[in-house]
Order: C-alpha cells, then structure tokens, then sequence
C-alpha cells in the first residue's frame, strides 16, 4: 500500500475518533467548549421581546371619544419615539396623529407595533355597550344537583354581552359559569352576580337551593 494512502487512512481515523470524542461530551475537551451546546447557541440568537399594551380593551362605537392609548416596551423598558402602529381593518378602528385609537363600527381588529425590525400585536373590541340590564329569571329555587339557566334581557338589544361576568357569593352553596348556568351544590342561599367590565355596573339576584 502506497504510503500517502495510508497517511489519509490514518488522518480519517484520528479524525472519526475527535468527532465522535466530541459529539460524546457534548462538543467539550475537559472544560473547554468547542462546539457550542444548544443552550449556548439559544443565547445567541435571543432577539429583545416587545410588548404592546393597550389602556383599554373594548371601545365604544356610539362615543367617538372613547379611545385608547398604547404603551409599548422592549424588554421592559417603554418606547416612545420610532414605533410604527397599524391596524388590521380601519373600518374597525383607527389611529389617530396622538397614536390613540379611535372606534369606528363595531368589529374586531388587530394592532400591530413595530420597532427596530420586531412587532408585537394585541386585539381591540369596537362594541355597543349595555345600557341597562335585568334579570327575568321567574325560578328563584334549585334542587343539588340541577342547573337553573339565568335568563337575563339587556338594552339595546344588540349590545355585546361579551363584557359580561358572572359570580356566586358562596361557591359551596351554588355556582355559575360565564353563560349564566347555575348549579346547585349545597343546601342554602346564595347571591348571583352578573357584572359588565365595560360600565362597572352590576345586577344581583337571591336564590335558594334545596336538597
């Protein structure tokens, strides 16, 4: 055998064994990292995080002054000057010369921030809100066990209930979920609440269940 032949031989070997030395301890000799490991190569492509936050999360569509400012912040620290703000539907909502937005109809829309080449996005609710709300629920009693759907009317008709949250006063007795369903756990007496985040107003209503 040729003896540059065998040099390529023995250089092939020498190296399959430092490659496999190093895929074996993980890219190191003793201390020294040669190949770096994943964790290591995660550090170095971590891109700064934005954030957008907006003031509110639903807007009036009757009350055109009903608006929203935005705050946005890159790793933690807030922005002011160089972001650049866009809406996904302007029949929705609008931004104005103030960088607030400004409700147009009622819809969904999707704001979008963006600095130094990375966004960030958080969505907005154009709704009607409620006026007035009652509850018209004629059964005031419930068995443990059973199930009592609150009925419950608001004005306009076409407002948004999705401003909506109920509550019980005693989750032992009875409880309710976010559709106004509620069960009877416990003898006893208890309070149920609906309350809209958008007007901070609320209606309660006593019922009393039975074994």
């Amino acid at each position: 055998m040729k003896k540059p032949l065998i040099i390529s031989i023995i250089i092939f070997i020498v190296v399959s064994i430092i490659a496999l030395f190093l895929v074996l301890n993980k890219g190191h000799i003793g201390k020294i990292a040669l190949v770096p490991t994943s964790a290591e190569a995660e550090k170095e492509v971590i891109l700064p995080q934005l954030t957008l936050e907006l003031e509110k999360e639903y807007l009036s569509s009757k009350d055109k002054k009903d608006t929203s400012t935005m705050t946005v912040s890159i790793d933690g620290e807030v922005v002011t000057e160089g972001v650049e703000f866009e809406s996904s539907d302007e029949n929705v909502v609008k931004i104005n010369k103030d960088n607030e937005l400004v409700p147009v109809k009622d819809g969904k829309a999707t704001i979008k921030a963006k600095y130094d080449g990375i966004e960030a996005t958080k969505d907005i609710k154009v709704i009607t809100p409620i006026k007035s709300m009652t509850f018209t629920s004629t059964n005031s009693t419930i068995r443990v066990g059973k199930d009592l759907q609150m009925k419950l009317k608001v004005t306009p008709s076409d407002a948004c209930i999705d401003t909506l949250k109920y509550s019980s006063s005693d989750e032992s007795i009875a409880t309710v979920d976010n559709s106004g369903i509620v069960t009877g756990v416990s003898a006893g007496k208890v309070k149920i609440t609906v309350y809209d985040s958008y007007t901070e107003t609320e209606k309660t209503i006593n019922l009393t269940i039975r074994k």
